[in-house]
């Protein structure tokens, strides 16, 4: 995603993916709390309010305007890791593919299928206990936990005693994971793919370098890669929301497209499967334009600041040899006029 040697900077690729997670993550956390209400909320009877707008008051009115960020620790803590390994995988994935030869689109959206899928998996039971963080209170379910780490104690201990043999389940902090990984792939490829393709074809219409896209370019570039991708997986991440909210003993679903077909049939394809589409077009839009332009103007600044560091040490060791030689060389001659 930029111009310096890929696979060779993964501290780099680290520190640029978690500064660009915790920035873009902050900003729409008000947004991503209502969306995770509403999607979790069933399709009302005919005559009820529908909308995701009612959530706006009703937090405001009955937690106070730092409501809107509830469960944003959670997902702070998650995103760092979370985005870190993302670009890292990504950027390291692209040098494997590529050794074997592969196109450049094939790269990108192949290396960011698995990227995604790689960092979904590593950083899961963080993400489910967000969801559960978010829908505490307002009238959903009383207050359970206190914080993440509460959450992550206590979740696996509440699935045990609801089996009745009383054991920690950590399986309890992985429900939902298959959907999440089935919808991850194919967002994180297409957003990837997309990305790359976009900015490649602009940097050759204007006949200029990648690297001299200006900021507002990649923003633009960002937020349409994030539309396009979210189209295609959004009924996977309303089926993720339910299966990591569900609190039975039983799965809500048995499979994610059990979980499909069951919402089609019983609240209908725009109210069930494709609710909260519209704001998540809001969250999404302005998410993946801040994350994905900004891990790329950190990570080249930090690239070229670690090569300027390493260029003066270069410079400042080769000094340091040359006043070596030139003190031993003055010695010599000393102590060879001494002798004569």
């Amino acid at each position: 995603m930029g111009p310096a040697k890929e696979g060779s900077n993964p501290r780099e690729y680290l520190i640029a993916g978690g500064f660009a997670g915790i920035v873009s993550r902050t900003f729409i956390a008000p947004i991503e709390r209502v969306k995770i209400l509403y999607q979790i909320s069933k399709a009302p009877a005919a005559g009820g309010r529908t909308g995701y707008l009612r959530y706006i008051p009703q937090i405001y009115k009955t937690e106070g305007v730092l409501a809107f960020w509830k469960g944003n620790t959670a997902a702070v803590i998650r995103v760092v890791p979370y985005m870190s390994i993302t670009f890292l995988s990504y950027e390291e994935y692209k040098v494997v593919f590529r050794a074997f030869g592969f196109q450049k689109d094939v790269v990108n959206v192949g290396s960011g299928m698995l990227a995604g899928m790689t960092a979904v998996c590593l950083t899961y039971p963080l993400d489910l206990v967000r969801a559960r963080l978010a829908k505490q209170d307002l009238g959903v379910k009383s207050k359970k936990y206190n914080n993440m780490f509460d959450a992550l104690v206590k979740i696996p201990w509440e699935q045990g005693r609801a089996t009745g043999d009383g054991k920690m389940r950590i399986g309890a902090l992985y429900r939902g994971l298959m959907a999440t990984v089935i919808g991850e792939a194919p967002y994180a490829g297409l957003k990837f793919g997309c990305y790359e393709a976009m900015k490649r074809g602009l940097s050759e219409y204007w006949n200029i370098e990648e690297a001299e896209l200006s900021p507002l370019i990649r923003v633009s570039c960002g937020a349409l890669s994030g539309l396009m991708a979210v189209n295609v997986v959004y009924p996977f991440d309303v089926v993720r929301r339910r299966m990591q909210t569900h609190d039975g003993h039983q799965g809500l679903y048995k499979t994610p497209f059990h979980a499909i077909a069951t919402i089609v049939r019983e609240e209908g394809f725009k109210n069930g499967l494709y609710r909260g589409l519209t704001l998540n077009y809001i969250k999404t839009i302005p998410n993946v334009a801040i994350y994905m332009s900004l891990y790329d103007m950190a990570k080249n600044w930090l690239i070229r600041r670690t090569a300027a560091e390493n260029e003066r040490q270069r410079e400042s060791k080769e000094k340091s040899e040359r006043q070596r030689e030139s003190k031993e060389k003055s010695e010599r001659q000393r102590e060879s006029k001494e002798k004569s």
